[in-house]
């Protein structure tokens, strides 16, 4: 990178850095020889017709940053600032931390933004470039985890260690639990700063909900969960910590968090332990909050198929071979044989489960599972019908073994077979990240853009609601559904709809919204988005069902520069005023 030949000055915004790359396109464009030199010693090696988002990189590099990206991170530090201090607070304490989709302040989920890396890398650029942050109260001090500030406040005002945060009603230990910087040598206070909250009279069960959960400091200290949330880095340590401190082991939504990862058994074997030794470990067989089922038989119907050290470790406890999964109600054994898994077929019955036999579908798919083919055939005879059921690919992607999808497909399965609410395999493997599943099934030709009637999202939406990159990338490129192209930030496939049909910049997408009202939730993506959707035509001045234009509606999800970006595209119009 070259050394910077300009400097941002206190007038310097996002709005004019777009308009100072979008002049420089220009006289590229119009073959300005300052202009083309300037940006060829910047770009070198550039080859073929400048676009946007190249020249937005060579300004970020004249300006002295690695990328565009960044250029925009400086300027959004540099307008949260000049919002004022309280502003820089409340953005901080909420981008901080895990939140697991509840808006802060509420018990409202499923409306917030998922818990992407985005959230703490911008928590803790703030930090840096206003270190005065963490002494704003006892919340910014832990969620800094700051032990000299805690312990100063501390020492002022004991009641501190357990008093909600005006913010989100949240504790200190709470926060400090659930808060994730990426910043390994600050985490390394959270044991000490755990300890002073304690010390002080913070409550070990305290919680915030989403409306049904409870989500207490063990629960965010141990992470997990749909969207697999890191642990906190210092979690094993604090979980005994908080425990050794009356903190109740046998907390339900912890374990059903990390039930959804990786086959590991290390927070079983801390939280069976703990409950052994107050003498309580028969909770494990009863109910218990955010479980449907007791504990022992809910995570064993949970580990099979995928997880076979879970169920050995969860039946050498005591969890029932012959109890079944808490959702489908199907006994384990029959889901395991499902499944083509004979070793867990075995170690069920082993441990008392009864054989079962399977007959019909049930023992096609089994047979696909098991890469039985030549039986696969044999059942399949005089029952084509066997053909429309997805239970074969779902197998597949359960397991996320390409073969057995492979093999279904080989055999006539449908590619397009349907769940209930029409829910397809594609759906399932798209939110799954399974990447090569969905393009067995892509080349299977399945629909792309099919739209299930649970959620009422396509494929492309489940893989960004659940974060699997790679299905995003791979599905992207050949979906047609603006809504979650647009909330994915997947500006290059816009683009290229666009270019066909300029009218999709105010058509009304799935929800019945324009485009402009379905930005990603990162707020560097969605000023990309918005500005894309301005130049394609998009109307600013545009409202939804709720009479809230775009910018309010971006101002209302916490999309600050999106929504000013909005606000400077109505200024022009003299429609500003008017809102």
């Amino acid at each position: 990178m070259s050394d910077p030949t300009r400097e941002l000055t206190p007038r310097s915004n996002l709005e004019t850095i777009r308009r100072q790359a979008k002049r420089w396109l220009k006289e590229i464009a119009a073959g300005e020889p300052e202009a083309l030199a300037r940006f060829r010693k910047l770009i070198p090696n550039h080859a073929g017709k400048a676009k946007l988002r190249e020249v937005q990189h060579a300004l970020a590099r004249d300006y002295g940053l690695a990328s565009w990206a960044a250029l925009k991170q400086e300027l959004a530090a540099r307008e949260a600032a000049a919002r004022g201090h309280a502003a820089l607070v409340a953005l901080f304490l909420e981008k901080s931390a895990l939140r697991y989709g509840v808006r802060p302040g509420t018990q409202s989920w499923g409306e917030y933004e998922a818990d992407r890396p985005a959230r703490g890398a911008l928590a803790q650029r703030l930090l840096e470039r206003h270190p005065e942050i963490a002494a704003d109260s006892i919340h910014t001090a832990v969620a800094a985890h700051d032990l000299g500030v805690v312990s100063a406040l501390l020492s002022k005002d004991a009641a501190l260690a357990d008093r909600p945060s005006g913010f989100d009603g949240w504790t200190p230990l709470v926060r400090l639990a659930f808060t994730r910087l990426p910043n390994e040598a600050l985490s390394r206070n959270g044991i000490a700063i755990a300890q002073l909250l304690l010390d002080h009279g913070a409550d070990p069960n305290a919680l915030f909900s989403d409306g049904t959960n409870h989500f207490t400091p063990l629960t965010g200290i141990i992470g997990g969960g749909e969207s697999n949330q890191p642990s906190h880095p210092q979690a094993e340590a604090l979980a005994r910590l908080l425990v050794a401190r009356g903190a109740d082991p046998l907390n339900g939504q912890a374990l059903y968090n990390s039930s959804l990862g990786a086959d590991d058994v290390t927070w079983l074997d801390l939280l069976w332990s703990e409950t052994e030794k107050r003498g309580e470990g028969a909770r494990w067989r009863e109910p218990v909050r955010e479980l449907p089922a007791p504990p022992l038989d809910y995570l064993l119907g949970n580990a099979v198929p995928r997880q076979p050290r879970r169920a050995a470790w969860l039946l050498a406890h005591g969890a029932r071979a012959q109890a079944v999964n808490a959702y489908s109600k199907q006994s384990l054994v029959k889901q395991a044989m499902l499944d083509g898994r004979s070793d867990l077929v075995r170690l069920l019955v082993d441990n008392g489960a009864s054989p079962v036999e399977l007959s019909g579908q049930e023992a096609f798919t089994a047979a696909i599972a098991r890469g039985d083919e030549a039986e696969a055939r044999r059942l399949l005879d005089g029952n084509p019908d066997f053909r429309v059921a997805p239970a074969p690919l779902l197998v597949a992607i359960r397991q996320n073994k390409p073969e057995i999808a492979a093999l279904a497909l080989h055999l006539g399965v449908s590619p397009d077979a349907e769940m209930r609410d029409g829910v397809r395999a594609l759906h399932e493997a798209a939110g799954s990240d399974a990447i090569e599943i969905v393009a067995l099934l892509v080349e299977a030709g399945a629909e792309i853009d099919p739209i299930e009637r649970r959620y009422g999202s396509t494929p492309l939406g489940w893989a960004r609601h659940q974060g699997a990159s790679a299905a995003q990338i791979y599905l992207a490129s050949r979906s047609h559904d603006i809504e979650a192209l647009c909330e994915a930030g997947e500006i290059e496939r816009l683009e290229l709809l666009f270019a066909k049909e300029l009218a999709l910049a105010n058509a009304p997408a799935r929800s019945g919204e324009p485009p402009l009202f379905r930005l990603p939730d990162d707020d560097t993506s969605a000023c990309d988005l918005v500005e894309f959707l301005l130049a394609a035509g998009a109307d600013p001045a545009a409202r939804n069902k709720q009479e809230l234009t775009p910018a309010q509606a971006a101002r209302k999800r916490g999309l600050l520069d999106a929504a000013t970006l909005l606000e400077a595209a109505l200024q022009p119009a003299g429609l500003l005023g008017s809102l």
